[in-house]
């Protein structure tokens, strides 16, 4: 990175308190004031519970050479300190002067699950032909989107961008600094629906990635979504995917062989049999837009296949592996929504295994006044394909072990706490059994993995 501070003041809007000092050179950017940096710009950030600006005092001795300010008074004399007034939207602005620096296509993912894993195989696939950027980790909010931005150097030659919300407004401030060429829609769920109050209101947030969206670009949707099927009238060009032949891009002849999903695809301009290095039909739909999108820029099917066959899933998703005592590990603790779980224990009924299908379930946080429901929901659909034994653990998962046995449902156990069903493990695990991980971030499930991981 080579930004001046008459960039970045011109980037912001902001006002230069220090004179003389804008020719200085800016080379990283950092929100966090225990970062060590090179010539770096510090951008404090406030919300209700912190304020960076009681930092900035600190920073000189971490790199940092500049920083942006809300207060008129300059804390520390060294830094080159430009005022602006409102230090997160500022970051939003630079990211966006910045991402303009460079002329590669952009690729901007959102949805109600699935962002990870699209975004990861997205990247896979266009690494195949080109030196690929990507988000890393859970970098996908205002703030996290906008580091990844400028994480971004001359050698990149493409860039693939999660792009996270939970509120109105939030992915238009996302798209708008990171100016997609193509924007994908994985589906439109039930995550987040506490803020968003309907599947409705979910999908026209989610549409929101439009407004930044390059007026020649490609929209990039699961046909197969109720929501997104209908979208009509669209001021883009798009094009569609899932296992519907009425698709651009579909598939069929699912089928799963060890580690592995098998899939023949059809496009308007190939068709490949693929295998992919992850478990389950969702899977598929994640490999379908990185075709559409890679058959977009041209790339050809052996650059296609390269890049498919390097994927490997990210952490905590559907992370599979064996223990001493013989037991198959199904680690799906990043995150969980009703759909996500439904994915999720397909995968586990599908999975070949010589011992019990065991399913250990935790809470989904943010459905508000639906998340009686949306549990009711998982603890039905666990029924229907006849788990062998159904674990649900917390305060609101106890509606899954509830319209589990309501289901018809014979084994189930319900713990209030990790504590609770942790002090039982011993007494409930068996030897080669296939279990499942499965719950919101807030749970810290990997935590039971570990614990389940000891037993022998």
């Amino acid at each position: 990175m080579r930004l001046t501070i008459q960039d970045i003041v011109e980037a912001v809007q902001g006002k230069l308190l220090v004179p003389n000092t804008e020719s200085v050179v800016i080379h990283e950017i950092t929100t966090d004031s225990r970062q060590m940096v090179n010539q770096g710009l510090f951008i404090p950030l406030r919300g209700e519970r912190f304020d960076g600006h009681q930092f900035i005092g600190q920073v000189y001795d971490k790199g940092a050479v500049a920083t942006l300010t809300m207060e008129e008074d300059i804390v520390d004399s060294r830094l080159v300190t430009i005022w602006v007034k409102d230090t997160g939207k500022a970051l939003l602005d630079l990211a966006q002067f910045y991402r303009k620096t460079f002329d590669i296509p952009v690729i901007g993912i959102t949805g109600s699950v699935g962002k990870t894993s699209t975004k990861e195989m997205i990247a896979a696939t266009l690494s195949g032909k080109w030196n690929v950027h990507k988000t890393e980790g859970n970098f996908n909010n205002e703030i996290g989107l906008p580091l990844t931005l400028f994480k971004l150097k001359p050698e990149h030659e493409v860039a693939v961008i999660e792009m996270g919300m939970n509120h109105f407004g939030e992915i238009h401030n996302l798209t708008t600094a990171a100016l997609p060429d193509v924007a994908v829609i994985t589906n439109v769920g039930t995550s987040h629906i506490e803020n968003l109050g309907s599947r409705e209101g979910i999908l026209k947030a989610k549409l929101e990635i439009l407004d930044g969206l390059s007026s020649d670009g490609l929209l990039v949707i699961n046909g197969d979504n109720d929501l997104l099927g209908e979208l009509k009238d669209l001021s883009v060009s798009k094009v569609t995917y899932g296992l519907n032949p009425k698709n651009d891009y579909w598939a069929k002849n699912i089928k799963n062989e060890g580690m592995y999903t098998l899939a023949e695809v059809t496009t308007p301009k190939a068709q490949y049999s693929i295998r992919i290095k992850a478990l389950g039909e969702h899977m598929v739909y994640n490999t379908l837009a990185a075709i559409a999108i890679a058959e977009h820029y041209h790339l050809t099917q052996d650059e296609i296949m390269t890049g498919l066959s390097s994927y490997q899933p990210a952490k905590m998703r559907m992370h599979i592996t064996e223990t001493e005592y013989g037991l198959t590990l199904l680690d799906d603790t990043y995150n969980a929504s009703p759909d996500s779980m439904k994915a999720a224990l397909r995968v586990l009924m599908d999975y070949q295994s010589k011992g019990r299908k065991v399913a250990i379930l935790g809470d989904m946080f943010e459905m508000g006044e639906f998340a009686p429901q949306l549990h009711q929901e998982v603890g039905a659909f666990a029924e229907s394909v006849k788990v062998d034994l159904l674990i649900s653990i917390g305060e609101l998962a106890q509606q899954i072990d509830v319209a589990y046995k309501s289901a018809g449902g014979k084994k189930a156990i319900y713990f209030p706490t990790k504590e609770d069903f942790v002090r039982e493990i011993k007494h409930i695990i068996e030897p080669a059994d296939c279990i499942l991980f499965k719950a919101s971030r807030g749970m810290f499930f990997e935590t039971l993995v570990e614990e389940t991981r000891k037993v022998k």
